[in-house]
């Protein structure tokens, strides 16, 4: 045999106890049932999970020579900003503001900036447009970030690990069919590994952040997550045909 030869891995393994056949052993001792054999299976679940929340930022500022002129103007227009949300059915729990009022010389800068969060992309790209299009350059909107809400990892988490389970019941039937048996009830499950991750972004795309298309801010946003089990099932001899009339 060539030395250099090395057998494949194979990540299952039927175990049984002298032969596979329910007859008695050649050294005359006991019996062996159904309960003597053993398979022993990893599966394997992968699932893409693209982001469900998404969210602008917009910012404005206003440069006057007193305080009130200043906060009237940023009133303003956040005045409309929050009318074209309210319009939009944009929940005030999905909504944060924040104000700053500084000096500048002589004048005075009164900045207020606005963080909204959607579960619609085309919404919130609706929204981001229509205040470019209807504000001066007084206003300033944000490309949309996305990302995941709690629930919808928690959700794809388990489903994931169901699927490993079911990956590895498959794959345990069809071992269990090639030697003439059929699984049974599972002996033991176990998870060994869980990974998840984001879609690489190179160094060239970190640079241009900013200049991403949305689609590309979708893809690099998408988790991947993946489950590994290993789990132990009976195998049971078939049962013995009916016969056909």
């Amino acid at each position: 045999m060539d030395p250099s030869f090395r057998p494949a891995q194979v990540y299952a393994g039927i175990k049984t106890i002298n032969k596979l056949q329910n007859d008695i052993p050649e050294d005359g001792g006991k019996i062996i049932t159904a309960r003597d054999r053993q398979i022993q299976v990893t599966g394997v679940g992968e699932v893409s999970v693209p982001p469900d929340r998404f969210s602008i930022t917009i910012k404005v500022s206003s440069l006057k020579n007193s305080a009130d002129d200043a906060k009237n103007s940023v009133k303003r227009r956040l005045d409309y900003i929050q009318q074209t949300l309210e319009n939009h059915h944009v929940k005030d729990s999905d909504i944060q503001q924040y104000k700053h009022m500084k000096r500048v010389e002589s004048k005075v800068v009164f900045d207020a900036e606005l963080h909204v969060e959607f579960s619609d992309l085309q919404l919130c790209q609706a929204v981001a447009n229509l205040l470019v299009e209807k504000l001066d350059s007084n206003v300033s909107v944000s490309l949309p970030e996305c990302f995941h809400s709690k629930s919808s990892l928690q959700i794809a988490r388990k489903k994931c690990a169901l699927l490993a389970i079911h990956n590895a019941k498959e794959k345990a039937k069809e071992m269990a069919r090639f030697v003439h048996l059929i699984v049974g009830r599972p002996l033991s499950i176990s998870e060994t590994d869980t990974k998840e991750n984001e879609n690489d972004k190179t160094e060239e795309a970190l640079e241009l952040d900013h200049f991403l298309a949305i689609q590309n801010k979708l893809e690099s946003a998408t988790i991947n997550i993946s489950s590994r089990v290993i789990m132990c099932f009976e195998l049971k001899s078939k049962g013995k045909l009916k016969p056909k009339f």
